[in-house]
């Protein structure tokens, strides 16, 4: 396969990566290199090698390249002509590294697999298998590249030898590390490395054997990595949302059946809320719904909160006033993961619950201003909570930024949106401080789109589940006596339970 990248060429077997810069580039055909003229019975062939000429544009095509191989048979018989051509293609990519610099995407070409031994002076990548295409390594100075399928993965020597699965290295009845791995000399290399279609050999100095499966290494590498989400997902709004008609999962097969349990944690992984009906409606019986998934999650406010409009503790959400979009515990340094509602009681007009997807929102910031993206998940704010009422004294801070992403593929994971428990901003400098008030009221205005608001009415015997990490949640006003009751899940514990039954969290 010959392979161009920046500022060089490389040959490997199978595919010809050919840069987009040279569709611009002044190319025109010329006569066969000396020595090959007349040796072939075919017509002549089209454009090797390449030459410059000012104004002249021809664009290389998987067509022009495709015809070159199908002269394969007589390339091979023609070395010291290719070895001619070779020279000059050389020379033409280095007096192009100007164009080379540009980031252009590569498209992936066949090239005849003789052409590899005839080019001298490039970079040398070993066949998986002399059968097989669909890789190659290469040992480099502090790394070993590796290609399998489309994807070049590239390793540091320590990580290959710290994540040998042997015997020795890895107890898989526990799927612990056994290898100390600050006994990992940080300069080794190995000794040896093969590779065939499905794994990967390498032989250590002190002759340790590592063998990792091409596969596994796909999967784990950082390339791969980049290429995965942690959770798949699907972002909502209003219209989408309905237009899904999720379903609800009656309580009965909830408690008693895996089936019915793997199909609420399914739409809840997916839509980051699920519902549950015919829950008897008391808090008790909440209490067991709760534990089906998870533990539940003790915080100040109790294990199982059961709360009316008395102001019994020093929040707005113990009044009948409407709550604007917001999401939980922000002052915690982990907010809570889940948050399970249910309506015991009400005796009234109004109260419905606002549902907003934030990482709808987010996306929606993403496309359209991806610099307040990017600055709502590097700014960390603080959350604080302060309460003085009766015998609860509490004051609570939490730190973080609005939006969190995994670093490795800008996947969100957790969105962090409460503008009533936002304490002072004091850990940014003040030219930073007016670009994020700029951001936020972006992200705002799109969680404040009524077409993202999804509008719920919480009825004894339906209970809600929310991912307090994903989605908002708000409250009209109320009249009347309202009772509700709920608790904070353990997110580990939801995830637990969902990866126990097959699914992907």
């Amino acid at each position: 396969m010959l392979s161009l990248f920046e500022d060089q060429l490389q040959i490997r077997n199978g595919s010809f990566f050919f840069p987009a810069f040279c569709r611009s580039a002044s190319l025109i055909p010329v006569q066969p290199p000396p020595g090959a003229s007349g040796s072939s019975p075919l017509e002549p062939w089209p454009g090797l090698p390449l030459k410059r000429q000012s104004g002249s544009k021809l664009p290389v095509t998987a067509e022009f390249v495709g015809q070159i191989c199908r002269y394969q048979s007589f390339f091979s018989s023609s070395a010291q002509a290719w070895r001619m051509w070779g020279h000059q293609l050389t020379r033409l990519f280095s007096s192009s590294r100007c164009l080379l610099k540009k980031s252009f995407k590569p498209q992936v070409l066949l090239w005849p697999l003789g052409l590899r031994k005839t080019l001298p002076g490039l970079p040398r990548w070993h066949n998986t298998a002399s059968e097989s295409r669909n890789g190659g390594w290469k040992l480099k100075e502090d790394h070993l590249e590796v290609e399998y399928g489309d994807t070049l993965m590239r390793f540091d020597y320590v990580w290959l030898r710290d994540h040998c699965r042997s015997a020795s290295c890895y107890n898989t009845k526990t799927n612990q590390r056994s290898l100390d791995t600050a006994s990992v000399d940080l300069g080794i290399r190995p000794q040896t490395v093969r590779v065939d279609d499905t794994t990967l050999f390498l032989t250590w100095p002190d002759g340790h054997v590592t063998r990792y499966s091409l596969e596994w290494l796909l999967k784990n590498s950082y390339e791969g990595q980049k290429r995965q989400v942690m959770q798949p997902r699907i972002l909502w709004n209003a219209q989408i949302y309905q237009e899904a008609q999720v379903p609800s999962v009656d309580c009965q097969s909830f408690l008693e059946s895996n089936e019915g349990l793997k199909e609420f944690l399914q739409n809840f992984l997916l839509y980051g809320i699920a519902f549950v009906e015919n829950v008897p409606p008391t808090k008790e019986d909440t209490e067991i719904l709760a534990e089906r998934i998870s533990l539940i999650r003790e915080t100040i406010y109790g294990r199982m909160w059961h709360f009316t409009s008395d102001f019994s503790r020093g929040d707005t959400a113990y009044t009948k006033l409407a709550l604007d979009r917001h999401t939980d515990t922000t002052y915690f340094q982990e907010p809570c993961g889940i948050q399970v509602f249910h309506c015991l009681r009400h005796e009234g007009t109004g109260g419905r619950t606002l549902l907003v997807d934030g990482f709808y929102a987010a996306e929606q910031v993403l496309q359209r201003a991806p610099e307040d993206f990017e600055l709502l998940t590097k700014v960390p704010l603080k959350h604080e909570y302060i309460e003085n009422v009766g015998r609860c004294h509490n004051h609570m801070i939490g730190v973080g930024p609005v939006l969190n992403v995994y670093p490795w593929n800008n996947e969100l994971y957790l969105i962090r949106y409460n503008n009533y428990d936002r304490a002072v901003i004091n850990t940014v400098p003040y030219d930073m401080v007016h670009r994020w008030y700029a951001a936020h009221r972006t992200l705002t205005a799109e969680l404040r789109r009524p077409e993202n608001e999804l509008w719920v009415k919480l009825k004894p015997g339906k209970a809600l589940f929310v991912d307090n990490w994903r989605v908002l949640h708000g409250r009209e006003s109320f009249t009347g006596y309202r009772q509700l009751c709920g608790c904070y899940l353990t997110r580990d514990d939801v995830l637990n339970t969902a990866r126990f039954l097959g699914l992907q969290a």
